[in-house]
């Protein structure tokens, strides 16, 4: 009896690989609402960036011209109102480097006034309030000039001390320091003096201050010898 013949198998299709340009299409159909989104949101983001800084920009060519104005009315001896000018500067441009300047005028003009507690109570409220580091040097040292005048030596010394420490200049920090030692000697602390004049001739021997801390170390120097 003639065996029937097996039918061959049919070969079998060899799996096709994956196109890599419809896969990238069907990731970006996926993912379109959440990437439409993101855009959406980086544009906020920029948007509001921009306009925090025309702000800001707007502000601070405002607040400048407010101060020269002050500033006119200050050199012209007009000094009550270049005061209110610049208290109102002060207040309305709040953050400002104009009025951080603003704030050295004023307790310039406060001085000139014959006002320095009050020049005194500004300058502080102003460093409290965050001055910019190039503002904070001048107005501890007008601080310094305040409390002289009012008779604060020992505290007008420290403040002098402060600002030729945050002071950028070599001969303007050797200047501050002078200006502590002579208050210091004012008071009656001729310890303090010394090693403040001293710290000048040390630190400073190149600056115009030096000649004074010189003559002044000399005197004390002579004085606590003799006594």
């Amino acid at each position: 009896m003639a065996k029937k013949k097996t039918a061959a198998a049919a070969p079998q299709e060899t799996p096709q690989a994956p196109d890599a340009g419809q896969q990238v299409i069907e990731w970006i159909e996926k993912r379109r609402r959440p990437l439409i989104g993101s855009a959406a949101a980086v544009a906020v983001i920029a948007l509001g960036t921009w306009s925090v800084i025309a702000n800001q920009k707007r502000k601070e060519i405002d607040a400048t011209r407010a101060l020269n104005e002050a500033r006119v009315a200050a050199q012209s001896g007009n000094f009550p109102l270049a005061a209110s000018d610049l208290s109102r500067l002060k207040a309305t441009f709040r953050g400002t480097m104009a009025a951080d300047e603003a704030a050295i005028l004023l307790a310039q003009v406060r001085l000139l006034q014959d006002q320095p507690s009050l020049a005194a109570e500004e300058l502080r409220a102003a460093l409290d309030g965050g001055m910019e580091e190039q503002f904070r040097a001048p107005a501890w040292g007008l601080l310094g000039t305040a409390l002289e005048q009012m008779g604060s030596l020992a505290e007008a010394g420290r403040a002098y001390e402060t600002a030729s420490g945050l002071s950028w200049y070599g001969y303007v920090q050797a200047q501050y320091l002078n200006d502590a030692g002579r208050v210091y000697l004012d008071a009656g602390d001729t310890t303090s003096s010394l090693a403040v004049y001293e710290r000048v001739l040390e630190d400073y021997a190149d600056s115009p201050g030096a000649a004074e801390a010189s003559v002044r170390v000399g005197e004390l120097t002579a004085a606590q010898n003799a006594s």
